[in-house]
């Protein structure tokens, strides 16, 4: 296992974003964009109720992801574009020993989306993926009329594996995923990206 907690945590500076981990003070805009993009991002997440969409769930959401990236499970960055947070783009359900995997998980606040932030933010996680996690692989499951991201994720050296027949509950219904996936043998880090780690 990758002794992430004695390396600190790491940030991602990008041509134009930087990736950084969430921090409680994140709690109320990170509400405020999930609220906002409710609609227009139920499509393609899992059911969520209004409960979801609370200051209280939202900082207990930023706890959580704190959490699992000490115990190196999940790895939840703040994407801040201009000094402003825009989105969050994840690596979840890290699994070590034989497997080296995670997958990768994705948004950006809708009046910022249809600029590239979304492919640079996964570039960048997929830099701090392979070069500070030590991962082997990344999984991404994409529904097959989501196009958007399907371009993301092709553009970010992503292969597509097949197709997952009823692979989630996305909006009370079971649908259809691509998957798509990367590993660290045919990977060369972007240029324009660094990372930056802080002191445990």
């Amino acid at each position: 296992m990758k002794d992430t907690e004695s390396l600190g945590t790491v940030s991602v500076i990008g041509p134009r974003v930087m990736l950084r981990s969430f921090r409680p003070t994140d709690a109320e805009i990170l509400q405020e964009l999930e609220r906002r993009n409710r609609y227009a991002f139920a499509a393609v997440m899992p059911p969520r109720d209004d409960d979801y969409f609370t200051l209280r769930a939202a900082a207990r959401r930023i706890e959580r992801d704190q959490a699992l990236w000490r115990a190196d499970q999940a790895y939840a960055f703040a994407i801040v574009f201009e000094g402003q947070l825009v989105g969050r783009v994840a690596l979840s359900n890290v699994v070590r020993g034989a497997w080296q995997n995670a997958t990768l998980g994705y948004w950006v606040d809708v009046p910022f989306q249809r600029q590239g932030l979304a492919t640079e933010a996964v570039s960048g996680v997929v830099l701090a993926a392979f070069r500070h996690m030590a991962l082997h692989r990344l999984q991404a499951a994409v529904m097959p009329r989501n196009l958007a991201s399907i371009a993301v994720v092709r553009r970010c050296g992503f292969y597509m594996e097949g197709l997952a027949p009823k692979y989630l509950n996305i909006h009370g219904k079971w649908e259809d995923h691509y998957i798509f996936s990367r590993t660290c043998e045919d990977y060369h880090p972007p240029a324009g990206f660094a990372l930056e780690l802080s002191a445990p």
